[in-house]
């Protein structure tokens, strides 16, 4: 970290910050919701964050009027504000806002979330899946669309705000939704492993030319075309590379990317209609929920709930820690045995 960043009065990272704390400093902007309070007065609920985690921020309405809200979810932001309590959670009172430019940031990777896990690793686990798949030509082009794009599948996000939103997350999230698909047809015998399987690797390939290489931004055909006609066409522009692009498996795969969002209301031009296809579609629903309430509960307070989250539409709780019940169990039974 710049021993120069930020100016007065010093970083604090997300996870350092404490009622009472003044703030003037760089942060990413995660989320941004424009609503009322109860005598009908515009705000801002925000969540803002850095490299270690996240944190709310409001913006009330004099703020507004004053500083604007020219910015959105994924822009870096330059806030003076201070920390306070509000139910348990600690949140940023924002006085003072505007959007920063990435060049006026001396050390702009200390804002940027990446996964923690080696993307390396991850691509490496899924290339060994690859030679495995069949029939061999299936395998050949999965492999090759790893290899060839192998660089913006480690770094790209799988999506700007709701899930594995920040660099990395979305061979994280690939990897995840693929391990699951292993996991379901250990039970599910009917179901050709072969295209389940690539289609896991494959569902969200188009979102490789939906970002830019920053991951911060949609590039003009993400935003014109959308990561499921890019993913269906790169598929297809890489059968066409290895001369297989007449394979019967090949409209099964396009089919998994054009259905895996299940509903056209969330942006399936089809809905599933194969075994493989209703799996990855339900595995990569279940991966990005589970990734919404693991973040969500970051900010978990003292009883175990998340604030609101409009992803899960309510408030997510932590429930009870794994192995609490045996222990209780035990301690149970040893209070007896000395009876």
């Amino acid at each position: 970290m710049s021993q120069n960043y930020p100016p007065e009065p010093g970083f604090i990272c997300v996870k350092q910050l404490k009622d009472g704390d003044s703030v003037l400093q760089y942060f990413q902007l995660r989320a941004k919701d424009l609503r009322k309070t109860r005598s009908g007065q515009d705000y801002l609920d925000l969540t803002i964050g850095d490299a270690t985690g996240a944190i709310t921020g409001k913006m009330w309405s004099d703020a507004i009027r004053k500083w604007g809200h020219d910015f959105g979810p994924g822009d870096f932001i330059k806030i003076e504000g201070h920390v306070e309590s509000y139910r348990d959670r600690s949140q940023i009172i924002v006085d003072k806002i505007r959007r920063a430019d990435p060049t006026e940031i001396p050390d702009v990777s200390i804002l940027i979330r990446t996964s923690p896990y080696d993307p390396d690793s991850l691509l490496e686990e899924l290339k060994a899946i690859a030679v495995t798949l069949q029939p061999e030509s299936l395998g050949k082009v999965v492999l090759h669309i790893l290899d060839k794009y192998s660089s913006a599948l480690m770094t790209c996000p799988a999506a700007r705000m709701i899930h594995h939103a920040y660099k990395g997350g979305l061979i994280e999230h690939v990897c995840a939704v693929t391990r699951k698909v292993e996991a379901i047809l250990q039970i599910e015998k009917n179901i050709n492993r072969g295209v389940a399987l690539a289609g896991a690797i494959l569902h969200d390939i188009g979102k490789i030319a939906e970002f830019n290489p920053n991951g911060q931004d949609r590039t003009p055909e993400g935003r014109l075309i959308g990561h499921v006609a890019l993913g269906v066409k790169l598929v297809r522009d890489a059968a066409l590379e290895k001369g297989v692009d007449d394979s019967a498996w090949l409209a099964e795969i396009e089919h998994i990317i054009l259905s895996h969002h299940g509903e056209t209301q969330f942006g399936a031009p089809v809905r599933p209609l194969t075994r493989e296809a209703m799996v990855v579609h339900f595995i990569d629903n279940l991966d990005s929920k589970l990734k919404i309430i693991e973040e969500a509960l970051d900010a978990a307070d003292s009883a175990g709930f998340s604030p609101y989250n409009k992803w899960l539409e309510g408030r997510a709780f932590a429930g009870s820690k794994p192995g609490a019940q045996e222990d209780n169990d035990v301690n149970n039974a040893g209070e007896i045995g000395r009876d």
